[in-house]
């Protein structure tokens, strides 16, 4: 019997999110004993641990437990990107502060059903970004204004105003904005403006502000979703650009565009500061970006139960 059960590596995030995960660590693991597995459990104490247990011990597991905020899986996903065999897939017990990328896969809110995804899900490939080469990324890298909305934006205003809330915040950023050159190359294709932000993602929604239609985004179609919002010249064209993200509207020519594609470079006239997975990175002024397709598996909720 004991030869049937799946190991499992666990690597645990003690401190995301509200530490919610300490008092149902005991629960996570018996519940996984309980259905096949053999877990080894790891938790990490400082920036870079995940990667490293992964990395140094990904050959001996069935599958990678990850137990934490988005920060953690950029990690796992870090530690296995580069392993030239079949990766085992991840499974996802989101446990942070905003866990876009949870929202984003459709994962359960709550931990215990988070796991029961883990045991009863089923692994499907998810595009990841390489960020020149410097990191990964699972579903955005970005700069500019909104970059730190779902982080800034009070919970008391999420609580009472819901989507709103960040509509509002991203208003007041807008307030202090700052605007940059950029070039970016894809494909056959040139686009040179000046913008006050710039996303490059694979998800459906992220800093509790935008939300693509999910008819058209796939998290594993080999393609990026591009989200440039152009310098506003005047009041009006803030007030369009807050009423375009109300209205999930991304392609109105004068405030916003968004496109999709596999490789991108980005040349800005001075170095900036992204924000990878909700990291923040060095400055830097130029970029390529682009899609490693068919190497991870994230386990997924079966949508026919």
């Amino acid at each position: 019997m004991e030869e049937n059960r799946k190991k499992a590596l666990m690597v645990i995030n003690p401190t995301a999110g509200k530490q919610a995960i300490k008092g149902q660590m005991f629960s996570v693991i018996d519940t996984m004993c309980s259905n096949g597995y053999e877990p080894t459990v790891l938790t990490t104490a400082a920036k870079g641990d995940c990667t490293e247990f992964v990395r140094s011990r990904l050959s001996e597991y069935d599958i990678i437990v990850c137990c934490g905020g988005d920060g953690t899986l950029n990690e796992a996903i870090t530690g296995m990107i580069d392993y030239e065999g079949e990766c085992p897939p991840i499974g996802y017990v989101p446990c942070g502060t905003t866990n876009d990328m949870a929202s984003s896969l459709g994962l359960p809110k709550t931990i215990k059903k988070a796991v029961k995804n883990v045991i009863e899900g089923t692994p499907h490939y998810h595009d990841i970004g390489k960020f020149g080469d410097m990191a990964y990324f699972s579903y955005i890298a970005s700069f500019g204004a909104f970059t730190k909305v779902s982080y800034s934006t009070p919970q008391s205003a999420k609580n009472v105003f819901g989507h709103f809330a960040y509509v509002l915040n991203g208003a007041a950023e807008l307030g202090n904005i700052k605007n940059y050159h950029v070039k970016l190359t894809f494909d056959d294709t040139v686009i040179e403006d000046d913008i006050i932000y710039l996303s490059i993602t694979n998800t459906r929604s992220f800093a509790g502000l935008f939300s693509f239609p999910t008819d058209e985004v796939s998290l594993s179609d080999g393609l990026f979703e591009v989200l440039l919002v152009k310098n506003p010249k005047n009041v009006v064209d803030v007030s369009n650009i807050l009423t375009n993200i109300s209205k999930n509207n991304f392609n109105d020519e004068k405030t916003m565009s968004l496109f999709h594609t596999s490789k991108l470079r980005v040349e800005l006239d001075e170095a900036v500061t992204w924000t990878i997975d909700g990291e923040q990175s060095p400055e830097i002024s130029e970029v390529d970006i682009e899609v490693v397709a068919n190497k991870i598996k994230i386990c997924l909720p079966d949508t026919d139960k």
